[in-house]
């Protein structure tokens, strides 16, 4: 779902590892991979709003092609280790990791961002009123939309994959099917944004739930960016108007390529930065935003800055690096709780009991 530019969201692989209990490094550089076209993108529809004069050909372009898989492809990277996070974990421990990994940084960054938005709405593009960050429980903003969306289909799969993950999954492909084929514009935003992306999270958790080694995943990417690939190349051809086939075709497509690219890189052991980015990729995820526009706000106003280039080498690279820092210094501190629940609240919900760390 194509957002409006005012508004946005390990062992070594072996042969073959089970990437739905255990976690790959070539999942973690498709998440370096897809963070760094989230930021990018963010950065480039930052400076349009802000007024820096762009390419606009280029701009609309780029926009379009990360927009129609970026996010795909990120709920399908979310969805494949449902069944194995489920199965290992159980129903109750499941849905305590997706209230403190998902709910809990939605809440507590729709409210941060929100807050020193308000703060600086005579800075930023676009001024902000109060009731639009109080509305987080209803009309998600800004990029927070995707855990918004993220934690509603987790309770979904919950409740379809409890008994039986792996037939629930079936379930959950089709009424993902369906729901895309019959979403409208006008629905309410939870059901918009749910009924747009909750195939892309069924196909990842059946993909997850079969256990492939990176060969296998290979193949099966393969034949799907081949087969979507011809789709877009055919409706493009016969100027079919066919929009939400099309929409699907070229989110499989831009997801294959891109989890093809990363399975070659870490087949290469050249992928090493792309997954560090990756693991952190909730920090840089929650934190971009506010340090791409800092950036942006600096070079605009206080030094006069207005070549393009610079701004987006600055906004980009400030919106990976420095969230990625914070991360890394707040592992093992108090600090992790600016990313997901304290360890005793999580306790609490579990009723005392030990927990486990897993967080896929």
């Amino acid at each position: 779902m194509n957002m409006p530019v005012t508004q946005s969201l390990r062992p070594p692989l072996a042969s073959p590892p089970p990437v739905a209990s255990h976690r790959a490094d070539w999942i973690d550089v498709a998440k370096g991979m897809g963070i760094f076209l989230v930021v990018y993108g963010h950065v480039a529809r930052g400076l349009v709003n802000g007024g820096v004069p762009m390419d606009l050909w280029w701009f609309a372009h780029a926009d379009a092609l990360i927009y129609s898989f970026h996010m795909p492809l990120f709920f399908l990277l979310s969805g494949w280790f449902f069944v194995g996070s489920l199965t290992r974990r159980g129903p109750k421990d499941y849905l305590v990791g997706r209230v403190a990994t998902v709910l809990y940084p939605y809440v507590l960054w729709s409210l941060l961002q929100g807050g020193v938005e308000l703060l600086l709405s005579g800075w930023t593009s676009k001024p902000l009123a109060v009731g639009e960050v109080l509305a987080l429980g209803w009309a998600p903003r800004a990029q927070f939309w995707f855990l918004y969306a993220l934690f509603l289909m987790s309770l979904l799969a919950l409740l379809l994959c409890f008994k039986q993950p792996r037939r629930g999954v079936l379930a959950l492909i089709l009424l993902g099917g369906v729901a895309f084929a019959l979403q409208r514009r006008d629905w309410p935003m939870p059901l918009a944004l749910v009924s747009s992306h909750l195939l892309f999270f069924a196909l990842g958790a059946w993909l997850g739930a079969r256990r492939m080694s990176a060969s296998a995943a290979s193949r099966l990417l393969l034949a799907g960016a081949l087969v979507s690939g011809v789709a877009v190349l055919w409706m493009q051809s016969q100027s079919v108007d066919w929009p939400k086939a099309f929409r699907l075709a070229a989110a499989v497509f831009g997801t294959c390529l891109v989890m093809l690219l990363a399975i070659a890189l870490d087949a290469r052991r050249r992928g090493a930065v792309l997954a560090s980015f990756g693991r952190g990729s909730m920090a840089i995820f929650l934190l971009h935003i506010l340090v791409a526009s800092g950036v942006r706000i600096v070079l605009l106003k206080v030094m006069g800055i207005r070549d393009p280039a610079v701004h987006l080498v600055a906004g980009v690279t400030a919106g990976m690096v420095v969230p990625w820092c914070v991360w890394r210094w707040a592992h093992g501190r108090a600090a992790m709780a600016l990313f997901e629940m304290p360890p005793t609240w999580r306790q609490r919900l579990l009723g005392h009991r030990d927990i486990r760390t897993a967080t896929a």
